[in-house]
């Protein structure tokens, strides 16, 4: 969605909501986002297929009252407090968040939770680290708009080496966090062995690190053209960015024209 589908500030741009509401085959959302921050997007898009949140950790269908859970992977609870501890102990000067089902949760305001605000449209719960967790922890999402300080978060984290999650980056100053199994290509495949497809019958957009193995599970890979270039190297095509309609441009040049 961020990035890829949504506009610089969140938004859905008219083109994208008709071509996608329009679109000659059933459309998922594959985020990294929690299914309360994607619900504006299923509402709008009119979606009511198969909607995948953190990244493959949560799988559901959309329903009028609650979602319909699928598949759910959660991280384990002493991960949770193992990565709070060393997060904020060590890097305190980061914004540390962690997201349940239903809820945004972050141990200080700053100005990066603001931004990320101004983008979700969501206000975080703003709490204490809890000594005891009461509900399952789907994600962490680290926020430094120091690039010194992020530089130095990644490689700690990545070098730690915590058994049983996927730390992943996000553009410049996101670094997200999940349970191992919770990833887009499981997502994806999920989604093929349910509806009995086959790879060629599937395609994806994408922008970031985390989209790299859902491209690799799909026939038709489609870059943005904001997408770095380590994400492009694995497109079969690029469309225009996010900032120009690139979903929909790329469902109509290279799907709409195929099916």
């Amino acid at each position: 969605m961020d990035n890829t589908l949504l506009s610089p500030d969140g938004s859905i741009s008219p083109k994208n909501i008709n071509v996608i509401r329009n679109s000659p085959i059933p459309v998922s959302l594959v985020s990294a986002r929690a299914p309360f921050e994607m619900a504006f997007a299923i509402h709008d898009l009119q979606l009511h297929t198969t909607q995948v949140a953190f990244n493959g950790g949560l799988i559901f269908k959309p329903t009028e009252k609650n979602n319909q859970r699928l598949y759910t992977k959660a991280i384990e609870p002493q991960i949770v407090k193992k990565i709070m501890t060393i997060v904020s102990q060590k890097f305190a000067q980061a914004s540390l968040n962690w997201y349940s089902e239903l809820a945004w949760y972050t141990n200080k305001n700053c100005p990066e939770t603001d931004f990320e605000t101004s983008i979700t449209h969501e206000k975080p719960v703003i709490r204490p680290l809890p000594e005891h967790l009461t509900d399952a922890v789907y994600k962490f999402m680290l926020i430094s708009f120091n690039p010194a300080l992020f530089q130095q978060l990644e490689t700690y984290l990545k070098q730690l080496s915590l058994p049983d999650v996927n730390v992943m980056t996000s553009g410049d100053a996101y670094i997200e966090i999940t349970d191992i199994h919770a990833t887009k290509a499981n997502a994806i495949s999920h989604i093929q062995t349910v509806e009995h497809l086959k790879t060629d019958q599937l395609a994806a957009f994408g922008d970031g690190e985390n989209d790299i193995p859902m491209f690799q599970k799909v026939g038709l890979p489609i870059a943005v053209a904001n997408a770095s270039q380590k994400v492009k190297n694995y497109a079969k095509f690029i469309s225009t960015s996010n900032r120009q309609d690139g979903v929909a441009n790329g469902i109509l040049q290279h799907i709409a024209s195929e099916v």
